[in-house]
C-alpha cells in the first residue's frame, strides 16, 4: 500500500517520519526560508479552516436566539448553590425567562406540590464549560454564539488529530472540511441549543483523546500482517506485576462498595469520599502500570482545571470573602512565579522542561487520552462504548497495558460523574431519563414509542436503523412539520429555499446519515489492506468504536428529533472521519475521489442547516 507522501511536521500533530514529510518535496539546495514555509503551511491551513467554518457557522444563523438553554440554567444554579434548576421563571431584567417546556423533572415537596425547581437528565460537562461565561453574563449568556465558536475549535482539533495519520496533506484538509461543513456538526453549530451544545463539547474532547492516542502510537495506522496482529493480541503479560493487580482488585472492591452504599441510600458526602478514593486508586494504577511519575501530570492538570476553576467560581459566587481569598491565592502564585523567574530562572526552565518531557512519554499521553475520553463521556454518555479504540491504539506495547492506562485516566471523570449524579438525584444513574420517557410516550404517539419497552431496548434498533440509514427528506410537502398551514397556492412553483412552497424539507424525525454526509461512504475503504490479509489497529479500533456507539444509540427510544440529518452521528463522527481519511488515502493516486464526496456533503448540509434555521428548529 502507498504511504502518505505529505505529512505534517513535528509539533503540528504529525509524526516525524523519515519516510514522509513536507520537506521531502524540497531539493537538496532548498533554502531555510523555503523549509520554514513548508513547516508553516499546515498551521496556516488549520487556522484558515477554523476561520472559514466559524464565519459559515455564524452567518448561517445570524439571529442566534433559542429558548432551549438548559445548560445555562444549570450553570447558574451551581452559582446559586443549587444542583437543581429554577423553573417557571417569568422574563425580567435579570432573566430571559424559561420559555422552554421540556426535558426536566419537576421537584415536588412532601405534599406533591411543584417547588418550581427541576432536575435535568443531561451529564454536566456542557454546563461546566459554560460556567465561566455564565459567571459573567448569567442567564443572558449567548449559548448559540458560543456553540459556533466551540464548533469551529472542534474543526481545528480535528485538523490537529488528522496530522498524526499517515495521510496526504490534501486528504487531511478535505477530511477536516468534511467534518466542519459536510456533517451535522454544521447544523449543531448553527442551532446551538441544549442537545447540540452537548454534542459540540463531546466532539472536541473525543477528537483530542484520539489525537493523544495517535501521537503516542505512531505505527498504529500502518497495515500489518493479520497473523502477526493476532499473535500479538494473544500474548498476555500483566503490566506492573502484583502492584497493578492488587490495585485493580482494590478498585473493584471500592467500586462495588460505591454501588452498595448508593443502593442503601447513604449520604452524598460518604459517596463523594469513596469517589475520591477511587480517583486516587486510578492514579496509583497508572503509576503501577507505567512505573513513571510523569503519568500524574495530566491527572493533576484535569483536577485543577476542570475541578478547581469551576469550584473557585462557584465558591466565589456564594461568598465574596471566599472569592477575595481565591484572588489573593492566585495573585500570590503569579507574583511568586514572576519572582522565581527573575531570581532562579533555571528552576522555571527545569519545571517547564520536566512537564514537556513527561507529556512526551507515550504512557503519559495514553493516560491523557483516557482522561479526555472520560470527559467526552460526561457530555455524551454513549461515547463510553468507543473505549475499545484505546485498547488497540495508544502508548504502550500491549492492548492490556494501553487499556489499563487509558482506563485509569477515564475513571477519574467517570467516577466524578457518578458522584455528582448521586448528589443531585440520590441515584448513581440519572432517573430523569426514565421520567421523560414516560412523558414522551404520551406526548408524541406519532414517534412510535412503546410503553412496554424500556428506555434502552433492542426492539428499538430496527425502526431506529431505518431512520439512521434510510430516512429521506419530505418531498413536495403539503404542510410544514407540526403546522397546519397549507403550502403552495394553485399553480405556484416550488423552490429549494421557498418556505411557502418548498421542493423538499428535512424530515424532523431524522434523515439518513449517508444521504446527509455521503463522504462517509469512503470509510469502508480504510479496510483495503485486508484484501492482502493486512490490517492496522487504527482502522479496526475506529470501526469497532463507530459500530458500538451507533448500536447503543439505536437502542435508545429517541433518535434526537427535531433535527436535520442524524445528530447522534456526532457521537461517533471523530472515529468515522479517521476511517474516511484513511480510506481516501488508501486509494493512492485516486485520493481525489474524496473531493466530489466532500463537495456533495457540504451542499447537502448547507441545505439542511438553512432549512433548520428557516423552520425555527
Amino acid at each position: 500500500m502507498e504511504r502518505s507522501i505529505t505529512q505534517a511536521t513535528p509539533g503540528d500533530g504529525a509524526p516525524a517520519s523519515p519516510a514522509a514529510g513536507p520537506a521531502d518535496d524540497l531539493s537538496a539546495g532548498a533554502t531555510g526560508a523555503q523549509q520554514e514555509n513548508v513547516r508553516l503551511a499546515p498551521f496556516v491551513w488549520g487556522i484558515s479552516l477554523v476561520v472559514l467554518c466559524l464565519v459559515v457557522f455564524i452567518f448561517t444563523n445570524p439571529n442566534r436566539q433559542n429558548p432551549y438553554i438548559h445548560f445555562v440554567w444549570q450553570a447558574q444554579a451551581w452559582l446559586d448553590g443549587q444542583t437543581s434548576i429554577a423553573t417557571h421563571v417569568a422574563p425580567s431584567a435579570t432573566s430571559p425567562g424559561d420559555s422552554w417546556y421540556q426535558d426536566f423533572q419537576p421537584i415536588l415537596d412532601a405534599s406533591g406540590s411543584d417547588t418550581n425547581r427541576g432536575d435535568l437528565p443531561f451529564p454536566p460537562l456542557p454546563a461546566l464549560v459554560l460556567l465561566p461565561f455564565v459567571a459573567i453574563w448569567h442567564l443572558f449568556t449567548n449559548e448559540q454564539l458560543l456553540a459556533t465558536i466551540f464548533a469551529a475549535l472542534d474543526v481545528g482539533i480535528a485538523y490537529w488529530m488528522l496530522g498524526y495519520l499517515p495521510i496526504r496533506q490534501e486528504v487531511r484538509q478535505l477530511t477536516t472540511l468534511f467534518l466542519g461543513l459536510g456533517t451535522v456538526l454544521w447544523y449543531a453549530a448553527a442551532i446551538g441549543s441544549t442537545w447540540f451544545w452537548a454534542h459540540i463539547v463531546a466532539v472536541g474532547c473525543l477528537l483530542a483523546a484520539i489525537a493523544f492516542a495517535l501521537s503516542a502510537d505512531r505505527e498504529a495506522a500502518e497495515p500489518r500482517p493479520l497473523a502477526n496482529e493476532i499473535a500479538a493480541a494473544r500474548r498476555l503479560a500483566w503490566p506492573g506485576w502484583w502492584r497493578s493487580a492488587v490495585t485493580v482488585v482494590v478498585l473493584g472492591v471500592l467500586g462495588e462498595l460505591l454501588f452498595k452504599l448508593a443502593e442503601a441510600g447513604t449520604s452524598a458526602a460518604t459517596v463523594a469520599g469513596l469517589g475520591v478514593l477511587l480517583a486516587v486508586g486510578a492514579a496509583i494504577l497508572a503509576l503501577a502500570v507505567s512505573g513513571q511519575r510523569g503519568v500524574l501530570v495530566p491527572l493533576v492538570a484535569v483536577v485543577v482545571i476542570v475541578g478547581g476553576v469551576p469550584a473557585a467560581l462557584v465558591l466565589g459566587a456564594q461568598d465574596p470573602e471566599a472569592l477575595a481569598l481565591v484572588d489573593a491565592v492566585v495573585l500570590v502564585l503569579v507574583v511568586g512565579l514572576v519572582v522565581m523567574a527573575r531570581v532562579r530562572p533555571q528552576s522555571i526552565d527545569r519545571a517547564v522542561t520536566a512537564f514537556w518531557d513527561a507529556m512526551a512519554r507515550p504512557e503519559t499521553r495514553q493516560v491523557a487520552a483516557g482522561l479526555l475520553f472520560g470527559l467526552a463521556c460526561t457530555a455524551r454518555l454513549t461515547i463510553v462504548f468507543g473505549f475499545p479504540f484505546l485498547l488497540l491504539v495508544g502508548g504502550s506495547s500491549s492492548w492490556l497495558r494501553r487499556g489499563l492506562l487509558a482506563g485509569a485516566g477515564a475513571a477519574v471523570p467517570l467516577v466524578a460523574l457518578l458522584v455528582y449524579t448521586y448528589a443531585e438525584t440520590g441515584h448513581l444513574f440519572n432517573p430523569v431519563y426514565d421520567y421523560l420517557y414516560q412523558q414522551e410516550i404520551v406526548a408524541y404517539p406519532f414517534l412510535n414509542y412503546h410503553a412496554d419497552w424500556s428506555i434502552e431496548d433492542l426492539r428499538y434498533v430496527p425502526q431506529n436503523l431505518m431512520i439512521m440509514l434510510f430516512n429521506t427528506p419530505i418531498f413536495s410537502p403539503e404542510t410544514l412539520p407540526y403546522r397546519s398551514d397549507q403550502l403552495c397556492q394553485l399553480g405556484q412553483a416550488r423552490g429549494i429555499f421557498d418556505v411557502n412552497c418548498p421542493i423538499a424539507i428535512p424530515n424532523p424525525v431524522g434523515n439518513s446519515v449517508i444521504l446527509s454526509s455521503p463522504a462517509y461512504l469512503l470509510a469502508p475503504l480504510a479496510f483495503i489492506p485486508a484484501l492482502w490479509r493486512r490490517l492496522d489497529r487504527v482502522t479496526v479500533g475506529a470501526a469497532i468504536a463507530v459500530v458500538a456507539i451507533a448500536f447503543f444509540n439505536l437502542m435508545h427510544f429517541s433518535q434526537g428529533w427535531v433535527q436535520f440529518g442524524y445528530r447522534f452521528s456526532n457521537d461517533f463522527a471523530p472515529f468515522a472521519i479517521v476511517l474516511v481519511a484513511l480510506g481516501a488515502n488508501r486509494l493512492g493516486r485516486y485520493w481525489w475521489v474524496l473531493m466530489p464526496f466532500v463537495a456533495a456533503s457540504i451542499a447537502i448540509n448547507l441545505w439542511g442547516a438553512v432549512w433548520g434555521v428557516m423552520l425555527g428548529w
